[in-house]
């Protein structure tokens, strides 16, 4: 998904100011230089009036009068640089200053994005996301396997947390490498603390660094932008509606913890399946049971969870009073 057409709009908006202010600084710069260095005008209109003119020589095909002007007028150019050396000022003085040289503050370089537009989508992807501070420190780079357990069997096969949480790091990295080709939904479930919305955090931002649109929400949050939106009480929720729809990945955060009625089950359904029919990921994070969640919400979303999920259990103590 990347942009909605909204945000690259946004973006497009803020490359035209980026051009206008360009053309403001150079005419501001032109304007104090003239009163002081008139002869620098003078030199500058010579330059502009005999450029025109290569045009119709070229046309003409004469090429010997060509490049006589063409020589006279890098002459004149010459001039400008020394004049402008002399007073302390640099060679390009009387020239456009792009905040982006590469591609002029246009955004783009033979039809590509340019390495500026990158970073600026990037931040809106982040900005979109809901967390862009948290993922700052809780992302692979802050993951811990030390802060699990190694001593006590948790597993039948005698693997301890720690084991079993490399096992799951190692696995959501392959998850994160493998997902423009394979994408996929993951559940994790665990009890309060064991670390299931820091690993979620962890995936966002791998994704979101590698340009991916990541939405982030709880559970009541979810289901109170479809509330505004169906009240229209607020005109960018329809907007909000599209992105859970149609980003990359939709996390749902404490599924579970929301108030749980026929609204919200009817909702979650949708959703889920909408994000299935178009082979959209989504990871769910949640306190609760299978059981429980079909109890409360129904057998055919539970199913849905089970045959389409990959879910990932989570034990042992709460990792925040550490």
């Amino acid at each position: 998904m990347s942009l909605t057409n909204a945000q690259y709009n946004q973006i497009m908006r803020v490359y035209d100011e980026r051009r206008m202010e360009d053309n403001r600084n150079l005419e501001m710069r032109r304007s104090m230089v003239y009163r002081k260095l008139p002869e620098l005008k003078a030199l500058e209109d010579y330059v502009r009036t005999e450029s025109l003119k290569t045009f119709h020589l070229m046309k003409e095909g004469r090429k010997e009068k060509l490049s006589e002007l063409k020589a006279s007028i890098e002459k004149v150019r010459q001039r400008k640089r020394d004049i402008l050396s002399e007073h302390g000022l640099p060679e390009d003085y009387l020239e456009l200053h792009y905040r982006c040289p590469d591609c002029k503050d246009t955004g783009f370089i033979n039809g590509r994005k340019c390495h500026c537009f990158i970073e600026m989508q990037m931040k809106y992807l982040y900005q979109q996301s809901n967390i862009d501070k948290i993922v700052e420190k809780q992302n692979f780079d802050y993951f811990d396997i030390n802060r699990y357990d190694d001593q006590v069997p948790i597993l039948a096969d005698g693997r301890t947390n720690r084991d079993y949480m490399r096992e799951i790091h190692r696995s959501l990295l392959q998850w994160v490498r493998d997902f423009d080709k394979k994408g996929g939904s993951l559940m994790f479930t665990g009890s309060t603390g064991t670390g299931k919305t820091f690993l979620i955090n962890c995936v966002a931002k791998a994704l979101m660094d590698s340009f991916h649109s990541v939405i982030y929400l709880t559970s009541t949050d979810l289901f109170e932008s479809f509330s505004k939106a169906m009240r229209k009480d607020d005109e960018d929720q329809q907007e909000i509606q599209d992105a859970i729809l149609n980003c990359d990945l939709l996390v749902i955060d404490d599924l579970g913890t929301e108030l749980n009625n026929s609204y919200t089950t009817s909702k979650l359904f949708y959703v889920l399946n909408q994000r299935m029919v178009f082979h959209k990921s989504v990871i769910i994070s949640t306190n609760l049971s299978l059981n429980m969640i079909r109890d409360l919400y129904t057998e055919r979303i539970s199913s849905r969870i089970i045959s389409d999920y990959y879910i990932i259990p989570l034990y042992g103590n709460d990792q925040r009073l550490y």
